[in-house]
């Protein structure tokens, strides 16, 4: 149509006789085609797969003269403008759209048919199987409509188009739909795999530990991992480095001091790093144990989370798969301890009871090993080294008297027996689940035991081994305290030793808070069956409101945590000098039951109480029962929503 029929149309108004049908149609379709355009570029935007549709499927548009021309890549168009000012032309014009749209979903759906079978390589397989194949049906339908626009069976005009048109961009999205529902599930059921795959078990024994041989040489990426330490020029470089991959270090416990030692050890690549840790992830230990995951914790009592040292050795392996490490899931004790210790060239004691420190100790001096070793709680933490140098080099450096050096000890420096000779049984009350810790304190702790660790290795530096250095974090303060000499009367590393295996060891240590799972607990007070209850049964008290006093023996601190309704507060500590405060609850008519977290305070407080009312004659006080297992027991076997810690 001409410039001037065009201004004729549009002074003169509408006239059936002067407007061109086909001119119309065009303009039209133009309109659908570009409406149709929009649609891809919304399904590209919202498929949610990878990949985008290539530019060159879309046809260009130009107006020359009043007609559209459409060209495209497409092996259908051939660059070829098509007329649509004759039925001919319009027909003709109209299977070739169809084709060349059909040829655009098809290599989409090609595309995303490919990004679906990374997924899953048998994405036939699933698709012809027994679930409802709704691919194979749009195609099919796809293929029906090219048929009948080939065969002429479609009308030419503009309605019949559009209805073909709507029909296959319906299918479209149908067609996206589909595959964005079977990728969602395709890797949901990739996570169900990992999770429902072989797991590893953690190891028994030390049976897996391997044994390294010296590295001669780096390989390029070692140079590159490394590269940050290779540049120091304080004695580490290759050298250091190549010191560091051909040893091994055994880490005593993966809890909070644990966490950051493995980290930095993993990453400045020592050769094997073997974890011992019998016990499992908690979601309490989350805030300072910062080398597991949250997916890895129990958050209840009927739950078990991971094993410690599997969960740690996960995080190591992931942060420097160049390294090795075996995850060992065993309690310390006489049997295993210097099996574990003399196959390791540096220990690192990051465990929370006093039990394990002595026989690690032990099983260094015996073994001729150094112990790397650190403690936090609280606000406080600790760090020495045990166990490092030579006799001779010692007297050379210092030109101290030979005699007073000593037998088993390769350090003239006091070991932990020299410095703590007799275990005390009261220390079993110093632990973080019973006083707390400030998260980052065993964290920092941790930090400078992998430096030591580090030096004792490579040998630069100066190790700690002399000096016992306390940490204060609400000052920040670090004072470093003289080590004493090595005892002349040392039972493990004097010349006059009584210990002289692990055996002999154990049986030192009888009386000695063990681990916190450890099941025989020798601080637990032994009662009478008439003076316990379970908390099932002190529950049925409750629940028939039978008149009775309730004493919550644990700190103020705790308490204020968590209590039972209608408790009373009196801690352990203060109930022998309060014993007249109880008399007053009980009026000599109402039983009192005592309570505490684990059950082992409160049993201590029924003894107490007992013993007062047998030898003091405390009339006032009618009886006293002690709830066996405390509130964990509460929380297992009357309410799982109590609040635990």
């Amino acid at each position: 149509m001409s410039k001037q029929s065009v201004h004729k149309i549009r002074s003169d108004g509408p006239n059936d006789e002067d407007i061109d049908s086909s001119s119309l149609l065009a303009q039209a379709h133009t309109a659908r085609e570009e409406s149709s355009i929009r649609c891809m570029s919304d399904w590209e935007s919202n498929a949610g797969v990878e990949g985008t549709v290539d530019s060159s499927l879309l046809p260009s548009r130009k107006l020359r003269d009043g007609v559209a021309e459409i060209t495209a890549d497409d092996d259908d168009y051939r660059g070829e403008p098509i007329a649509t000012n004759s039925h001919h032309g319009r027909s003709r014009r109209e299977s070739r759209l169809f084709r060349w749209w059909s040829n655009v979903v098809s290599r989409v759906s090609r595309s995303a048919s490919s990004l679906l079978s990374q997924h899953s390589p048998n994405l036939t397989d699933i698709l012809d199987g027994n679930e409802e194949n709704p691919l194979g049906k749009i195609e099919e339908r796809r293929s029906q409509q090219a048929s009948s626009l080939d065969d002429g069976n479609v009308s030419c005009g503009a309605i019949g188009l559009e209805r073909v048109e709507e029909q296959d961009i319906y299918s479209l999205r149908e067609e996206v739909e589909f595959l964005k529902k079977r990728i969602a599930e395709l890797k949901s059921s990739n996570k169900v795999d990992e999770a429902t795959a072989v797991k590893e078990e953690p190891s028994r024994d030390s049976s897996n530990i391997p044994v390294l041989t010296p590295v001669q040489t780096l390989r390029p990426d070692q140079i590159s991992r490394y590269s940050r330490q290779l540049l120091l020029n304080d004695g580490f470089g290759v050298e250091g480095q190549k010191k560091l991959l051909s040893t091994s270090a055994l880490v005593i416990g993966a809890g909070g001091i644990g966490s950051t030692v493995l980290l930095y050890l993993a990453a400045a690549g020592v050769g094997h790093i073997t974890i011992v840790d019998y016990d499992c992830v908690e979601m309490s230990n989350l805030h300072r144990q910062i080398i597991h995951r949250d997916e890895n914790a129990s958050n209840s009592f009927d739950q078990v989370g991971m094993n410690k040292a599997l969960s740690a050795k996960q995080t190591v392996v992931a942060l420097n798969p160049t390294i090795s490490c075996t995850a060992v899931a065993v309690m310390i004790d006489g049997s295993n301890a210097l099996e574990l210790v003399s196959r390791h060239d540096v220990i690192i004691d990051a465990c929370d009871n006093p039990r394990t420190r002595y026989l690690l100790n032990d099983a260094c001096v015996l073994a001729g090993k150094t112990l790397v070793s650190g403690s936090a709680i609280g606000t406080e933490g600790q760090l020495t080294v045990y166990n490092y140098l030579t006799t001779q080099e010692y007297c050379c450096e210092n030109d101290s008297d030979p005699e007073k050096t000593t037998g088993n000890n390769k350090s003239s420096f006091a070991c932990y027996r020299c410095l703590y000779p007799n275990p005390v049984p009261s220390e079993g009350s110093k632990s973080c689940s019973d006083n707390g810790v400030l998260g980052p304190v065993p964290g920092i702790i941790g930090v400078l035991q992998a430096v030591e660790a580090l030096k004792v290795l490579t040998g630069i530096g100066k190790v700690m081994h002399d000096r016992l250095m306390m940490y204060d974090c609400l000052h920040c303060s670090f004072m470093n305290i003289k080590k004493p000499l090595a005892r002349r009367n040392c039972a493990v590393c004097s010349q006059h030793a009584t210990i002289r295996s692990m055996k002999d060891s154990e049986i030192s240590l009888a009386n000695v808070r063990g681990p916190a799972c450890d099941t025989h607990d020798n601080n637990m007070p032994t009662l009478s069956s008439e003076q316990s209850i379970s908390c099932s049964e002190y529950n049925k008290i409750r629940e028939n409101g039978t008149p009775h006093v309730l004493l919550d023996v644990r700190v103020p601190r705790q308490y204020d945590m968590c209590a039972l309704e209608g408790s009373v507060n009196l801690p352990l500590g203060d109930l022998e000098s309060k014993l007249e405060q109880v008399g007053d609850l009980s009026h000599g008519e109402l039983p009192v039951f005592c309570i505490c977290r684990r059950g082992i305070a409160s049993a201590e407080a029924t003894r107490v109480i007992r013993r007062a009312i047998d030898e003091q004659n405390q009339t006032r006080i009618h009886s006293v029962h002690n709830i066996s297992g405390g509130l964990n027991s509460w929380v297992r076997t009357v309410n799982s929503e109590f609040p635990q810690y």
